[in-house]
């Protein structure tokens, strides 16, 4: 059973992952997006190094590490970390934070971001992630990144959803705005598109849209000494 936390927030969005792990990765473990990652990889030199940020509790990480690629997982919750261990345990995983990356620069060939910026608080968050993002990745690197799209008037939102049966932060985003939020930070789209859930999972949810983007490193933004 969830445990029921008091969600008004990002930060507790976290605790509400951190205390709900292993309940939340079994929910959302038949739910991968194998076409978008096969399409990913496609982009991607041979054995490429790749950031799963946000990995959550593994499932892409692992699925990226079974098509060739050297992945890593990062997230921001211990617990779900954790559980990506259990499951994974010859993949490395790191807790932290995407507005910090303890990463050299141009480190990774691509970056995969599935459903994980629209867990940031503020748009200079986001930008933040995405700063850093270009600075771990190699120029011509590729950057995966899915977020939800904004199809009313709220930017952000407590929602609860059948995946949790909680309520958690969200921050949506139009097809506009992370367009322009990645060529600011120094990408080029390669693809971006919206779509309903439904339209690529009968079993999804009708109501949530999706902005899917596929972009490569064109110009370097920012480097840490």
């Amino acid at each position: 059973m969830a445990q029921d936390i008091d969600v008004r927030s990002s930060e507790d969005t976290i605790e509400w992952y951190n205390q709900n792990a292993q309940k939340y990765a079994e929910s959302v473990e038949a739910y991968a997006s194998l076409d978008e990652i096969d399409e990913f990889v496609a982009l991607l030199p041979s054995r490429a190094q790749v950031l799963d940020a946000g990995c959550g509790s593994g499932r892409d990480t692992g699925l990226l590490q079974a098509r060739g690629v050297q992945a890593i997982g990062l997230d921001l919750s211990s617990g779900l970390i954790r559980v990506a261990k259990e499951r994974h345990p010859g993949i490395k995983f790191i807790e932290g934070s995407f507005l910090d990356l303890d990463f050299e620069n141009t480190t990774f060939d691509g970056i995969w971001a599935h459903a994980s910026l629209l867990h940031l608080s503020t748009l200079a968050d986001v930008k933040q992630a995405l700063s850093e993002f270009n600075r771990v990745l190699k120029l011509g690197g590729v950057m995966y990144v899915l977020v939800k799209a904004q199809t009313g008037v709220e930017k952000t939102a407590i929602v609860s959803d059948a995946f949790s049966s909680h309520d958690r932060f969200f921050q949506y985003f139009t097809k506009e705005e992370i367009s322009s939020l990645l060529s600011e930070a120094g990408f080029e789209n390669i693809k971006i598109e919206q779509y309903r859930e439904t339209d690529k999972n009968p079993k999804g949810r009708f109501e949530v849209q999706w902005i899917l983007s596929l972009s490569k490193k064109v110009k370097e933004e920012t480097s840490k000494p």
